[in-house]
């Protein structure tokens, strides 16, 4: 499996896909609200969203008037961000000055990093003294039902196939080990409660498994939209029998100094 595929993140359809369908928790969590109250952040806190997507938390924030800049390599998410995100740039090197930054964001973007420790080390230099750094990633358990569906799409023509998460290289149950060669003090913290995501429309576990398909499209002789379809007609007839069909997050804060 390709780390960054061509095509994954050129614009935020893929991650556009992956957040709609957090929607449909039940009850709802706001991830954005939560993690920001880590950050403890408030007007006047200068703030870094470094890999900020399509700029979901940088919205947030400047709802809270609170000073925030975004970065992140491609330049479809900057589009998509806006005005709100400022550089196009690499984690590994950051093109900013030391101890700028009274809050650094890293959310769910640090698997995606091959020169992760350089990453680390980044996020450190550019933040202040007393500063505090938020780091998001997912656990073992994200989604294993949905991914099971897609499992067995797949072992029609690869059998014994098996989907190795895209966060594996930094997860929650690894990922105080590597902040600490940066960062003195790490705290995992998770979500107070684990809320199902309840799915009635078949199409938006469709479109979230479709989301995958650069990741995992050389790992199966079938094309991945016909893996898709497969899903959705599996999801489908989960929703038909039961009503709908249930699948859980597993998150991980990291509140790093």
């Amino acid at each position: 499996m390709a780390l960054n595929p061509p095509g994954q993140y050129r614009d935020d359809r893929n991650l556009s896909a992956r957040q709609r369908l957090w929607a449909h928790q039940e009850p709802y969590f706001d991830i954005v609200g939560w993690v920001l109250g880590l950050a403890r952040v408030s007007p006047g806190t200068r703030v870094l969203d470094a890999g900020c997507g399509n700029g979901m938390y940088l919205r947030a924030l400047e709802a809270q008037g609170v000073r925030a800049v975004g970065c992140d390599l491609s330049p479809g998410m900057l589009r998509a961000a806006g005005h709100r995100a400022v550089a196009c740039a690499d984690v590994s090197a950051l093109p900013l000055r030391d101890a700028a930054f009274d809050v650094v964001l890293a959310v769910h973007m640090l698997y995606h990093v091959p020169e992760r420790e350089a990453a680390m080390r980044e996020l450190r230099r550019v933040l202040a003294p007393g500063g505090t750094c938020v780091v998001v990633t997912n656990g073992a358990g994200q989604l294993v039902e949905l991914r099971a569906l897609a499992e067995q799409a797949v072992r029609q023509a690869a059998v014994g196939w098996r989907m190795r998460p895209v966060t594996r290289t930094f997860t929650a149950e690894n990922a105080t080990a590597q902040l600490s060669t940066a960062f003195g003090s790490v705290t995992c913290v998770r979500p107070p409660s684990k809320p199902p995501v309840v799915i009635r429309d078949s199409g938006v576990a469709a479109d979230y498994v479709a989301s995958w398909g650069s990741f995992y499209q050389e790992e199966t002789a079938d094309a991945w939209p016909d893996v898709v379809g497969d899903v959705r007609a599996r999801v489908q007839a989960i929703i038909d029998r039961e009503g709908a069909f249930i699948t859980y997050g597993d998150l991980a804060a990291f509140v790093c100094r």
